[in-house]
């Protein structure tokens, strides 16, 4: 009988640990890799394909003109537009995290110790900022490789950059600060895939769960934590089904675009919200491999999900700590449309990279796995071979609220 391998697992996030952007070579690399992981496992993966706005960033530079002059390291951020070839100038006000009070008049740039949620975006948008310097939240972080949603484009625009945080203290220091801001970038819409397969049930094949991680990274970064850690945890799942006997269906979806708004689990929802009813729970991977950490389970899903979790964990000796919430994960457009979701993740220490080049698999570990191992295993039994699915089907009125609370922040409703 085939055995959870946690080695294997770890070696094969290592051979995932490359960036893996939506839309780039890397991308379609990994693609290649998770299918023929899933051959040799003995399924014949499917690709679902779906489009989505992707990006890249050709240039992204900030020159500090006033009252010294040096080149200040930066990252770009995606869907924020772009300046002329030759930059952007202006006097840089720190502005906090943008409240009313704060803000100038319009034409300056603007510095922020935080990337703002949307309605901060709208508030700041109203000032007419000719750029944003976005600070890193910790002087140990390196650059953060994000995005906008593009929906937020519609309140405004300003081509942003992120900074460290060493660079925006000594700016808001010297006071009076002129710099050259330079952002250009181009956009398209890009083909993606989502990887399917899986292995149908006996005795109630019509009847699912879904076990599913997102294998795409932001751009230029490895993402081994975030989430080829992830990735390869579904596969080594997918293995060790490809040779079980299971009453019930269990399906593996390897979901692209996540980093770009769940694009790929929303494609996949929107295709099949026609036999949604027969999946009964999904099960999410993400943010994964830190060995110096402990495991996480959020639970979207009804209130019997979270005691039975703490049960099986103590049982099984697996320090797990549980709560119902919502998580900004692939699960979140299952749980939008009434399917319960447990997300599974790994807090650690290692996780501080994520979004960044430090998500570099330094510090993961098969102890990550080997910890997680018995709960999951123990669970997914629990999933596909009781006679009757153990959880009833929904999801609680609290959490639907926190949902559509989260696609609003998010601007995920009613985009461009």
């Amino acid at each position: 009988m085939t055995e959870f391998d946690s080695s294997r697992v770890l070696n094969l996030a290592r051979r995932l640990s490359f960036p893996r952007f939506a839309g780039s070579e890397g991308e379609a690399r990994a693609r290649e890799l998770i299918v023929e992981e899933l051959r040799s496992s003995g399924y014949e993966p499917a690709l679902e394909e779906f489009e989505t706005l992707t990006f890249k960033i050709d240039r992204a530079e900030l020159r500090v003109l006033k009252p010294w002059t040096a080149d200040v390291e930066c990252a770009g951020v995606g869907f924020s537009g772009s300046t002329p070839e030759s930059g952007v100038e202006s006097e840089v006000r720190y502005v906090e995290t943008g409240e009313r009070l704060l803000l100038p008049e319009e034409g300056y740039i603007l510095l922020l110790s935080r990337m703002p949620k949307l309605e901060g975006y709208k508030r700041i948008m109203k000032s007419k900022p000719v750029g944003l310097l976005v600070a890193e939240g910790s002087p140990h972080r390196g650059l953060s490789h994000v995005a906008l949603m593009p929906g937020w484009r519609k309140h405004g625009s300003a081509p942003m950059l992120r900074i460290r945080f060493r660079d925006a203290h000594r700016i808001l220091e010297a006071g009076g600060v002129r710099a050259r801001l330079t952002l250009i970038q181009n956009e398209w819409k890009a083909k993606c895939y989502n990887v399917v397969v899986e292995r149908r049930g006996w005795k109630y094949p019509d009847e699912v769960v879904v076990v599913c991680a997102h294998y795409d990274t932001v751009y230029g970064v490895p993402g081994v934590i975030d989430n080829a850690c992830g990735t390869a945890l579904a596969l080594e799942l997918a293995r060790l089904f490809s040779g079980r006997r299971v009453k019930r269906t269990v399906r593996f979806i390897l979901f692209s675009a996540e980093e770009l708004g769940l694009r790929g689990s929303q494609a996949y929802v929107e295709k099949h919200k026609d036999q949604l009813e027969n999946v009964k729970m999904v099960i999410n991977l993400d943010v994964h491999g830190g060995a110096l950490g402990s495991n996480d389970a959020i639970v979207t899903g009804p209130a019997q999900v979270k005691p039975y979790l703490e049960v099986l964990s103590r049982e099984l000796g697996v320090n797990l700590s549980v709560r119902e919430d919502v998580m900004g994960s692939d699960g979140t457009p299952f749980a939008k449309v009434g399917v319960p979701v447990v997300n599974f993740s790994r807090s650690s220490g290692a996780s501080a990279g994520t979004h960044s080049v430090g998500d570099d698999g330094k510090f993961v570990g098969v102890w990550a796995f080997e910890s997680m191992k018995p709960l999951l295993l123990k669970f997914l039994n629990l999933l596909t071979e009781s006679e009757e699915f153990p959880f009833p089907r929904e999801v609680p009125e609290g959490l639907k609220k926190k949902i559509t609370e989260f696609f609003k922040m998010l601007g995920l409703e009613g985009e461009e």
